[in-house]
C-alpha cells in the first residue's frame, strides 16, 4: 500500500480539485482508493461529486472536518486528500454509505454484508480479524456513532475484528456535518469501509490522560441528549468542582483538562464534557448512561506520549505505507492552547514518511466511541 497525501488551500471546489490533482505523482486512474477530509468552507457535495468524476476507478470516500492534518501541520479551511494505490493487489477496500443512520440503521444490513463480501470479508466467519478491519466515518452531530458500531458488530462473528474511525466535523459551527461515498453525500449518515489486506496492519488508541482515583456516579442522565442532570445526587457543576477541589466559577476552565473516563480493564475511554449550563447541568459529547461510574481524569505529558506512540508503531510496523490520524478536535484545541501543535506534528514527521488526518467530533476504536482521543490506522507497505 502506497499513500500519497496532497493538500489544497484553493478557494472553491473546482479550483481545489484541480490543485489536488496537479500535485499527484500519477494519473488519477492509477489510484484504487481516495480518502479526503475537507473544511465545510467548501461546497462539500460539489467537492465530493467532482472528486468522484476525476477518480472514476477509485473508491472515493470523504468526510467534513474541523481542521485537517498533514505533514504541513494542523490546518484549517483546506482539503487533504489521501491517494492510495497497491500494485501488488495485497490490499482491497470497499465502502458503503449508510444514510439516515440515526433513524433506520438496520435497513442497511444487507448492503453492509454485501460490501464486505465484495472484498472477501465474510462478516459471519470467525478469524477475519487476522486480515481485515473496518474504517468508519460518521456524521458528527446526530449522535449516531454508538448505533453504527452496534449495527456493525451485530453482523460480525469475530470478537477481535477492529474498527478505526472518526466523526465528521464542521469547523466548530455545529450546524451540519457530511460524509460521502462515490459522489453521494449525506448529513445524516455514515460510510463504512471494509479493508482486506495481507500487509501488516494495526490500529492504535492514544490517551493523553490518566486515572486520578476520583470517581463519580451519574445519577440522573438523559442518554438521548447527552445531558447529565445530577452527579452523586448533587448539582453537576457543584459536585464536579467539589471533587476537583476548585470553585464553581473555575469549572469552565477545567473541563478540557479533566474529562470523564470509562475504564475497561487497562483501557481508558474518554467521555468529554461540553459545558455546564446556567443551572449547573452538564452536556456531554459522548453518550453516557444512567448510574454509570465515571472517573475524572488528569492530563499527562502529550509530547512524550506522542513520541511513545510513534516508537511503538514503528516497532510493530517498521515500513508504514499508509497512516491515517483521527484526532479529536478537543485535543487539537488543547494543543493550540499550549502551543504544542507544531511540536506534535514534528514528531509525526520524524517517524512517518506520509500521513494525514482530521480533527474529529468523536473517535471510534473497536466497539467504543470516545472523545479527546487519537486513533491511528497504520497499514504496512
Amino acid at each position: 500500500m502506497v499513500q500519497e497525501v496532497v493538500q489544497s488551500k484553493s478557494s472553491g471546489a473546482e479550483q481545489a480539485v484541480e490543485d489536488l490533482c496537479s500535485k499527484l505523482k500519477k494519473d488519477p486512474s492509477s489510484y484504487s482508493v481516495i480518502i479526503f477530509f475537507a473544511s465545510v468552507s467548501y461546497d462539500f457535495p460539489k467537492l465530493s461529486s467532482l472528486l468522484h468524476e476525476r477518480f472514476p476507478r477509485a473508491e472515493v470516500i470523504g468526510s467534513s472536518s474541523s481542521g485537517e492534518i498533514s505533514s504541513g501541520g494542523f490546518a484549517k479551511g483546506t482539503v487533504v486528500l489521501n491517494a492510495l494505490s497497491d500494485s501488488s493487489g495485497r490490499t482491497r477496500m470497499k465502502a458503503v454509505l449508510v444514510d439516515d443512520v440515526d433513524k433506520f440503521p438496520t435497513v442497511h444490513k444487507d448492503s453492509i454484508i454485501k460490501a464486505a463480501a465484495s472484498v472477501g470479508v465474510q462478516l459471519s466467519s470467525p478469524g477475519i480479524s487476522s486480515n481485515s478491519f473496518a474504517i468508519t466515518l460518521v456524521c458528527g452531530l446526530i449522535s449516531a456513532e454508538e448505533g453504527v458500531l452496534s449495527l456493525l458488530y451485530s453482523l460480525v462473528s469475530d470478537p477481535d475484528f477492529l474498527v478505526a474511525g472518526g466523526s465528521a466535523g464542521d469547523d466548530l459551527q455545529f450546524k451540519a456535518t457530511y460524509v460521502s461515498y462515490n459522489g453521494q453525500t449525506s448529513s445524516h449518515g455514515a460510510v463504512i469501509v471494509f479493508v482486506r489486506t495481507s500487509s501488516p496492519f494495526k490500529i492504535y488508541k492514544e490517551n493523553i490522560f490518566q486515572r486520578s482515583g476520583k470517581s463519580v456516579i451519574l445519577t440522573d442522565v438523559k442518554p438521548e441528549t447527552h445531558l447529565v442532570q445530577s452527579i452523586d445526587n448533587m448539582n453537576p457543576r457543584r459536585r464536579y468542582a467539589q471533587v476537583l477541589g476548585i470553585q464553581e466559577h473555575q469549572v469552565d476552565d477545567a473541563i478540557l483538562a479533566h474529562p470523564f473516563g470509562r475504564v475497561f480493564g487497562d483501557e481508558i475511554f474518554i467521555a468529554s464534557l461540553v459545558k455546564f449550563d446556567e443551572s449547573g447541568k452538564l452536556s456531554m459529547y459522548a453518550r453516557v448512561l444512567q448510574n454509570s461510574e465515571q472517573e475524572i481524569l488528569e492530563p499527562m505529558d502529550a509530547v512524550s506520549i506522542t513520541e511513545q506512540t510513534c516508537k511503538k508503531i514503528l516497532s510493530d510496523i517498521p515500513r508504514p505505507g499508509c497512516v491515517i490520524l483521527f484526532n479529536c478536535i478537543l485535543r487539537t484545541i488543547g494543543f493550540e492552547k499550549k502551543s504544542l501543535q507544531h511540536t506534535v506534528n514534528e514528531i509525526w514527521r520524524r517517524y512517518f514518511p506520509s500521513y494525514s488526518g482530521f480533527s474529529t467530533y468523536g473517535e471510534q476504536f473497536g466497539h467504543i466511541n470516545s472523545n479527546q482521543t487519537l486513533v491511528t490506522l497504520v497499514i504496512g507497505e
